[in-house]
């Protein structure tokens, strides 16, 4: 069985980010340009958002499924074949851990317009996993 209290505390930060994150929304690609603490802002809450999400699917899966995985990509997947998402959420999922992977390894060549799309347009797809991880947890009475 899960533990409950470790993922409401990362659901918890996850909203925290999502909600710092929104305060800079309508950013543009000059304001970052001015600003390379707000693009070190902006990558941080990124890539924790992302990191508490993935961290979040894995402990539900291994806890409380006994699934397996090797990649978080493959995490999609399982939460695929398990029914707990659709393909287009899949390969959003899927897209947002190579996201991730980008945002930990590959900082020096990050695109600025990918986050000020991310901030500006795409917030919604994290909070539609931050619902899908609270369905869950209140799914399960036990």
């Amino acid at each position: 069985m899960y533990d409950k209290e470790v993922i409401l505390k990362h659901l918890n930060a996850l909203l925290i980010d999502l909600s710092n994150l929104e305060k800079h929304k309508n950013i543009t690609e000059n304001d970052l340009r001015q600003n390379l603490d707000l693009v070190w802002i902006l990558e941080r809450g990124i890539y924790l958002s992302l990191q508490n999400i993935f961290d979040i699917f894995a402990h539900y899966l291994s806890a409380h499924l006994n699934a397996q995985w090797e990649s978080y990509a493959d995490i999609a997947e399982v939460l695929f074949n398990k029914g707990i998402i659709d393909n287009p959420k899949k390969e959003l999922l899927i897209q947002m851990a190579g996201f991730r992977n980008r945002l930990s390894h590959d900082y020096l060549g990050l695109d600025n317009n990918v986050i000020i799309e991310i901030v500006n347009n795409r917030l919604s797809d994290f909070y539609f996993f931050a619902r899908k991880i609270s369905d869950l947890i209140n799914e399960d009475k036990d």
